[in-house]
C-alpha cells in the first residue's frame, strides 16, 4: 500500500514539473502599438489591467501612490495614496501618518 502511494506521488510530482506555464497571449502572435502616452505626477514601475475596464499604475516608491485609469478613455479615475493614519482604524497609540511603498500590484476581479 505504501509503495503504491509513493509511486502515485512520484508520478504526480513529475507531471506537475513537466507541465509548462500557461500564458494569456503568445507574444509571437501579437504586436504592441503605442495608443496614448499618459503624463502627470506619475512614475510607474508596474502597470496592471483588470480586464474589466481599469488600469492601475503602481508608481515608484518615492511617489507614494497608485493611480487608477479608465482603460477605454485613459482618464485618471483616482490617485490612491499609500499613507495611513492607524489611529483611524483603532490603533490609538499610533498617532502619526505612516507611508508605504506600493511598487508592484495585482488586481482581483
Amino acid at each position: 500500500m505504501r509503495r503504491s502511494f509513493l509511486a502515485v506521488l512520484l508520478i504526480t510530482s513529475l507531471c506537475v514539473i513537466a507541465t509548462p506555464a500557461q500564458s494569456e497571449v503568445v507574444s509571437a502572435d501579437t504586436k504592441m502599438t503605442l495608443v496614448k502616452t499618459i503624463t502627470g505626477d506619475i512614475s510607474p514601475k508596474s502597470v496592471r489591467s483588470s480586464g474589466s475596464g481599469l488600469v492601475s499604475a503602481h508608481n515608484m516608491m518615492y511617489r507614494h501612490s497608485v493611480t487608477i485609469y479608465d482603460a477605454n478613455t485613459f482618464e485618471l479615475l483616482k490617485t490612491v495614496p499609500d499613507s495611513v493614519q492607524l489611529s483611524q482604524y483603532g490603533y490609538s497609540k499610533y498617532s502619526s501618518i505612516y507611508k508605504g511603498s506600493p511598487v508592484e500590484g495585482c488586481l482581483f476581479t
